[in-house]
């Protein structure tokens, strides 16, 4: 039996770039553009957990993500900044905000020295926010709730005669493709109380891709950063970080509407919280597992790094609650089945995680075609990929159900 002692501390850093690092313009011409301003900063937020069994560090970065050919080795990254801290028991996360640096090398920008400055900067602020929240570590409690926004998301692959398109080809959206299903609309919380009951940190995971800006020339953080905005404004929430869910193929209603969009849908998620949400779970015990896969690439995609298609697929378990943590952009479909298979009360699945490995399309949206299922250095997984990372996720879960607490 594992007594169940947490303790936390948190650190915000800027990761902001020069504005001649510019936003991806086009995946598939590969190409991007310098940006002409900055509308918000960029921020990484640090989150550091200690139990008997260690230490867990998240990190979620408000970027539009980060591989391992970007950043010259995933492992070699991760070793620069966890100081004595396995690497492994840091995991990054990114929002995917699409007004950040063309970070998955897309396009050859990842090679110019400004960006490779930026990156070391980058390494060197991460460390160092690592360090700070390893420092603050301090005893907590834990709660989880759930909660919805309607009207914000829905799923962008629409089916037409000339094929699967994305929603914002084809506005307005109408009443029937908004109420098309799956979309996951649940904005899950987690709350970090310090001993005298003040809240540390406030985690909110939502499931949608911020492309309110997409391709404006202008820095943003998009909806995840007006959220975190929103609430550490009041005071009361303390660190607020945001984790993005299997958003692969799940939109906002519009793209490229503009900064009002984007800060009305961190508004709206925001309100949601402060409006109150049904508590699930009293949590905490901390128990933890990682592993890497070498993911099948399609036959004839030629991929340039064989790093880019390394899965690393990570579980934390905090009592009745399980976040998990896949690399890329997993699909709504593959998200549920987790939840709905995963052995725990609570499930949590948080896309974005770790060095990306593009789009995981399920099996069908394969056989149906369209932007996601590509072939191209955003989408390049054989079919039959999410059937591997749901099931190997499956067998780490069942694996950490078998972790008992003693009840303090």
């Amino acid at each position: 039996m594992k007594k169940n002692i947490l303790a936390a501390g948190t650190a915000i850093v800027d990761i902001t770039p020069p504005l001649e690092i510019g936003l991806l313009t086009s995946s598939v011409k590969g190409s991007f553009a310098p940006f002409n301003a900055i509308r918000l900063p960029l921020k990484a937020r640090v989150l550091a957990l200690q139990s008997p069994d260690g230490v867990i560090v998240l990190v979620s970065l408000e970027l539009l993500g980060l591989n391992d050919t970007v950043v010259g080795g995933w492992e070699r990254f991760k070793k620069q900044l966890s100081g004595d801290l396995p690497p492994e028991r840091i995991i990054i996360t990114c929002t995917h905000t699409h007004n950040a640096p063309e970070s998955l090398a897309f396009s050859g920008l990842y090679r110019q020295e400004a960006f490779v400055q930026w990156l070391q900067g980058l390494q060197r602020a991460l460390k160092a926010a690592i360090k700070n929240a390893l420092s603050e570590l301090a005893p907590i409690s834990l709660d989880f709730g759930s909660t919805r926004l309607n009207g914000y998301s829905l799923l962008r692959r629409i089916p037409t005669a000339g094929g699967i398109v994305m929603s914002d080809s084809v506005q307005p959206v109408t009443p029937e493709w908004l109420a098309r299903e799956p979309v996951d609309r649940r904005v899950s919380i987690l709350r970090l109380r310090d001993a005298s009951g003040a809240v540390l940190a406030t985690l909110v995971h939502a499931v949608c891709h911020p492309v309110n800006e997409m391709c404006l020339p202008h820095i943003s953080p998009d909806y995840p950063g007006e959220l975190c905005l929103a609430l550490e404004v009041s005071g009361t929430y303390g660190m607020v970080m945001f984790l993005n869910g299997a958003a692969g193929n799940i939109n906002p209603l519009t793209v490229s509407e503009g900064p009002l969009a984007a800060h009305r849908h961190g508004k709206a998620i925001a309100g949601a919280v402060k409006n109150g949400y049904e508590v699930l779970a009293i949590t905490s015990g901390l128990s933890f597992k990682s592993i890497w896969l070498s993911m099948p690439v399609r036959t004839g995609y030629m991929l340039d790094n064989p790093g880019d298609a390394v899965a690393r697929i990570a579980v934390l378990r905090l009592g009745s609650l399980a976040m998990i943590f896949l690399p890329g952009e997993p699909f709504v479909e593959t998200a549920l089945e987790i939840e709905s298979s995963s052995p725990f009360p609570h499930t949590v699945v948080v896309g974005y995680a770790e060095n990306s490995i593009g789009y995981i399309p399920t099996e069908e949206a394969m056989r149906e075609g369209g932007y996601e299922a590509g072939p191209g250095k955003w989408s390049f997984l054989q079919q039959g990929a999410d059937q591997i990372i749901l099931d190997e996720t499956l067998h780490i879960l069942h694996e950490l159900n078998t972790t008992e607490y003693e009840t303090c």
